[in-house]
């Protein structure tokens, strides 16, 4: 039988793959947290609530409640427990994800019971007949978690998985209705966040508390569901998932395994009147359990249209088919006037942390693999030597405080190895998914193929760029690319390449034989900066932004990468001993004084910035604004940029992300004040980002008149080439003297 790596948390359900479960790759390495982390001062009062535990006459009714089913977890239970944790009602996980639980007898009673009655009685009575099992399978599957995390001595996990997490019953106010109920809408967004802060700061730090607990519940969720989760499988005797009594009964008419059982249910939707102690309400459970895992025996045929299969009694919709496509027409109530639930058809375009490869196409049987006795890295298969290939040419970023470099952090990854393994991502997908091969096993012919590709992707590759990894809308590529990306591609799979080669992994490189079919443009975009005319508006508009923590940040932030040319992530992990005042005694024997910021930039490579004195001003009253010494040299070892929200901890940095955004925002308000005035600067600005100061800041030096090796080494060109590029004093000579001919009178004949 086909089997599912421990790893993956694709579940089956109707239709193919559920989505994955968006848990943090990083984080499944984390070690549990210790017992002080999951209870106690920790969790707030109003969040340590022990979610309901079944009681003995409800522990009874557990092992009643499976009429068909075994009482074994699958991976269905951990996915409905995830996604009712996460505010899905149960009623709607439940027919998702495990089917097989509903009470066929329960069923039949409240259709009976609606039956008889009228109006609206009827219809609550066959409600609450309805989730009595729901609730019933909720607390179960919390108890056997439970349970297993203590048997495991992990007493922690087990406290936390208790937790009952439900949000509060009073939702907080909009930004916008809090400002309007308050009159504040003539004050500035800062001014409102803080009155906003001040009048539910309990409430929002209650919230904060709750979805860190609640991914942690979800991670403890993840990690059980690796060791106790079985797959469902068609060799599996029909005793592992079915009861005693319904085993007995389908193994007397000759139906002893899965395979038998999906064959005659897919040949007969009528094969229970053959069977004696079975009804159809039990075949109907029988065949939800079969439609739920179809990722693993395979698709039922689909029911007449406009009628409900045989097995389906009279008022209840039918299952959706489990080889259409999509899981949809679940309802919320039994009449059907609720809305329907829907999942758009399962994709096998899948992050590759989360995907399944069979053993022909991971690579452990590479056709140019080199021999595995001198391989030098630690590598199994293809996706384990990409891993490895990330970990040292993209090595993640130095945490931004001690805190966050112990064992249990997450790492921060760098724009460097996110852009690379996005390239390996969707080199590898094509490789499983269009070429059916395996990555070690491509050749020059290939490569060509891959990189035509990339140049007219298939719409089903194309998607929006922000799902998230573990969305199920998730697709590789946005659309086409560019000569510009095509050739960036090349260049990073040939790099990737070619470390396997020099480690032994594989016997030779296919991209050296491929040739790029487009020029591709080489050294930096010059164009991408700022013009001394529109630097100077955003200069002026950073003057005007209101006082606050995040307005002195961005001043700080975006003096900072124009002045010193930084790159986003050398700016974010900057710290304040980072920053030295020095006094250097110049060729003349001139003393010279300023202060100098150490950053590692790429390559790890260490270099010193000059800075000038106005930026350490401004620094240091953003640091007495944060609580900390106006002398850097006095509030050491914290972050240059904290973040601005919640509990403000001064040794606590903002991310990359999170300054990015707020730098687009700034562009874009300036931006739209350019608009009326300067239409052709706006449109400009609304394109630049962090990496266009850093464009800027080396254009204005070499415009100042500043040598262009010292421009190379104060933003840290490994070459002088690169800083070269942007020496246009040629161009503009050669400009002026053409306008200088074109204006000048045609000579007489």
């Amino acid at each position: 039988m086909a089997s599912q790596r421990p790893d993956t948390v694709c579940v089956p359900m109707r239709g193919g793959r559920m989505p994955p479960v968006p848990v943090d790759p990083a984080a499944e390495a984390r070690p549990d947290p210790a017992p002080s982390d999951a209870v106690g001062t920790a969790v707030p009062p109003a969040l340590r609530r022990d979610a309901p535990k079944p009681s003995a006459l409800l522990d009874r009714l557990l092992h009643r409640l499976p009429v068909v089913t075994r009482r074994r977890l699958h991976r269905g239970h951990f996915a409905y427990l995830r996604a009712v944790l996460q505010g899905v009602a149960p009623r709607i996980a439940a027919p998702l994800y495990v089917p097989e639980a509903a009470d066929p007898d329960a069923a039949s009673a409240a259709d009976a019971t609606a039956a008889a009655g009228a109006g609206a009685g009827a219809a609550a009575a066959r409600d609450e007949a309805d989730l009595q099992p729901v609730h019933r399978l909720t607390g179960w599957i919390r108890a056997e978690l439970c349970a297993a995390a203590a048997r495991g001595g992990n007493f922690a996990r087990a406290t936390l998985l208790r937790l009952d997490l439900a949000p509060g019953a009073t939702a907080l106010p909009t930004l916008a209705a809090f400002a309007a109920a308050q009159g504040l809408e003539e004050f500035s967004e800062g001014e409102q966040l803080a009155a906003y802060q001040m009048a539910f700061g309990t409430a929002l730090d209650q919230q904060r508390r709750r979805t860190a607990l609640l991914r942690r519940q979800l991670l403890a969720i993840h990690q059980l569901e690796a060791t106790m989760a079985a797959p469902v499988g068609l060799d599996d005797g029909v005793q592992a998932w079915f009861t005693d009594a319904i085993a007995a009964r389908l193994t007397a008419h000759g139906l002893r395994t899965l395979a038998e059982l999906h064959a005659r249910v897919a040949a007969d939707p009528r094969w229970w009147r053959a069977v004696a102690g079975i009804g159809a309400g039990k075949a109907r459970a029988i065949r939800q359990f079969l439609s739920a895992h179809t990722a693993t025996l395979g698709g039922l045929p689909e029911a007449a249209p406009g009628r409900a299969p045989a097995s389906a009694p009279a008022g209840r919709q039918a299952p959706p088919a489990a080889d259409s496509g999509t899981a949809s027409g679940v309802t919320g109530r039994p009449d059907g006037t609720a809305t329907a639930f829907e999942l758009p058809a399962p994709s096998p375009l899948m992050p590759m942390t989360r995907l399944v490869l069979p053993a022909e196409l991971d690579g452990r049987t590479g056709r140019f693999r080199a021999p595995r006795e001198l391989c030098l890295i630690d590598a199994p298969d293809d996706r384990a030597a990409i891993a490895s290939w990330l970990a040292v040419r993209a090595p993640s970023l130095q945490p931004s405080s001690p805190e966050a470099s112990s064992p249990g952090a997450p790492a921060r990854r760098s724009h460097t190895y996110e852009a690379y393994r996005k390239e390996a991502e969707r080199l590898l997908l094509w490789c499983v998914i269009e070429r059916r091969r395996a990555l070690s096993s491509l050749t020059p012919e290939d490569g060509a193929a891959y990189l035509a590709f990339l140049q007219a992707p298939p719409p089903a590759w194309c998607g929006p760029r922000n799902v998230p990894r573990w969305a199920v809308g998730w697709r590789p590529l946005e659309g086409a690319l560019s000569a510009r990306s095509v050739g960036y591609a090349a260049s990073v799979l040939g790099n990737l390449f070619a470390f396997l080669v020099t480690q032994n992994y594989l016997v030779g490189n296919p991209f050296r034989a491929v040739r790029v079919p487009v020029r591709i443009p080489r050294g930096p975009d010059p164009g991408r900066g700022l013009s001394h005319e529109l630097w100077a508006h955003v200069a002026a508009a950073l003057d005007r932004l209101p006082a606050g923590l995040a307005s002195q940040r961005l001043q700080v932030a975006l003096h900072l990468l124009y002045g010193g040319g930084l790159r986003l992530a050398e700016l974010v992990a900057a710290r304040t001993d980072d920053l030295e005042h020095v006094t250097l005694r110049q060729a003349d024997g001139t003393p010279v004084t300023g202060w100098l910021l150490r950053t590692v930039g790429k390559g790890q490579k260490v270099r010193l910035v000059p800075v000038p004195d106005a930026w350490i001003d401004r620094l240091g009253r953003y640091l007495v604004a944060r609580g900390l010494p106006g002398d850097p040299r006095l509030a050491a070892q914290v972050p240059i940029l904290g973040v601005v929200r919640g509990v403000v901890a001064a040794d606590i940095g903002v991310t990359g992300s999170a300054l990015h955004g707020q730098l687009k925002r700034f562009f874009a308000g300036v931006a739209q004040r350019l608009d009326a005035s300067e239409p052709a600067l706006a449109a400009r600005l609304r394109q630049a980002s962090a990496h266009w100061l850093r464009h800027t800041c080396i254009n204005h030096s070499l415009d100042g008149g500043l040598p262009v090796e010292l421009v190379q080494q104060n933003v840290g060109h490994a070459s002088l080439d690169t800083t070269t590029a942007y020496v246009r004093t040629e161009d503009a000579r050669r400009l002026a003297a053409m306008h200088k001919l074109w204006q000048s009178p045609p000579a007489s004949a």
